[in-house]
């Protein structure tokens, strides 16, 4: 069984435009194309913003919750982990898509032998203090119970406001993994808790080898369009980059 994991890709609604949303979108026809059924991981911020309301959903992303509907239906099996940006998805993306939700701050698996941690990466290790103080706040009951009480129109207007994410990552260049989110990853090895850790939030691609174990950190599809593949009965992960030429997609490997 081949895994695929990828995170970060920040869609926000159509029309506006996207600089990784066709890339997806065809990564995911690829892997629903290819011989072999699989796992795709989703490990967070797949939306720069989502939320759902009792009978109301985000829209503009129809193109996307199809194709991983798609995925699923042809016996795919699709999971997600919430990141900052959309955790307060819910029955609705879980029904559009076939997807498993996992609101857990990471994840550990056997795969192929390895134990495999999973996060998005937000909140974990030292430093933002901030956010680690507010995230359990904002994931509440009562907060989502207030948010809920805003029209969606509103809801999503200021959300957006807040966000931009997309703006903002392809203004700055980033280029390094937070000193905290480093040193939380190292601790992990040091205990022994994973061979294997893959996550996400940082938005840098980049595989880093401790001698304990092996960090993949997934970049984005903002910028970057990379993504990471642990093939059956390989010893370590891959991370590719998608190449989309309009009509068809491939990869090549990453750093």
């Amino acid at each position: 069984m081949n895994r695929f994991f990828l995170s970060d890709v920040h869609l926000f609604p159509e029309p506006e435009t996207h600089p990784g949303r066709a890339k997806f979108i065809s990564f995911l026809e690829y892997l629903r194309d290819s011989e072999d059924y699989g796992e795709l991981w989703i490990l967070g911020d797949l939306f720069d913003f989502w939320f759902e309301y009792r009978s109301v959903i985000p829209s503009g992303y129809e193109k996307c919750l199809s194709a991983l509907e798609r995925l699923s239906d042809e016996g795919w099996e699709v999971h997600f982990l919430p990141g900052n940006h959309d955790f307060w998805v819910g029955k609705h993306f879980s029904e559009a898509t076939g997807a498993v939700i996992h609101f857990d701050d990471y994840l550990l698996r056997d795969m192929n032998g390895k134990r495999v941690l999973l996060a998005h990466g937000d909140g974990l290790g030292p430093g933002d203090i901030g956010y680690r103080l507010i995230k359990p706040i904002l994931r509440s009951v009562i907060s989502r119970f207030l948010f809920s009480l805003i029209h969606p129109d509103l809801g999503t207007f200021l959300a957006r406001k807040f966000s931009d994410t997309s703006k903002r990552i392809l203004r700055n260049n980033l280029n390094d993994i937070p000193k905290g989110l480093r040193e939380w990853v190292n601790g992990k090895f040091d205990d022994g808790a994973a061979d294997i850790i893959i996550m996400g939030h940082s938005h840098i691609d980049t595989v880093s080898r401790n001698g304990k174990g092996v960090y993949v950190s997934l970049g984005d599809w903002l910028t970057r369009f990379t993504y990471c593949r642990l093939k059956d009965g390989a010893e370590e992960p891959e991370l590719l980059t998608y190449e989309y030429s309009g009509d068809q997609g491939n990869m090549r490997g990453g750093s």
